[in-house]
């Protein structure tokens, strides 16, 4: 990524709004069972949304350019595994 790139990702709503979700995860008290919960509240198109967000997210993480260590490295993995088995590509995720 250039600089032009990191700056105009920084800039984005999409990068504020994963800073707020970082910040809510930092803290031992984070449930996921709850959040998950949470988001069968959202407006069903805002849930397709955010699971579209969601096969990004596991494609860049099972990437082979994808930076992991031992922390983060099971995510990686299964990623990696859910990319190869090619389920995400077997359907697309309308806007509706």
């Amino acid at each position: 990524m250039n600089i032009m790139e990191r700056y105009e990702l920084e800039n984005s709503r999409e990068f504020k709004a994963a800073k707020e979700l970082e910040h809510a995860l930092n803290d031992y008290g984070w449930n996921e069972k709850r959040f998950a919960i949470a988001v069968t509240t959202f407006h069903r198109t805002l849930q397709q949304t955010l699971f579209r967000s969601m096969v990004e997210v596991i494609k860049i993480m099972g990437s082979e350019g994808y930076g992991y260590d031992l922390r983060n490295r099971a995510s990686h993995e299964i990623c990696k595994k859910i990319v190869e088995s090619g389920v995400l590509e077997d359907e697309t995720i309308p806007f509706i």
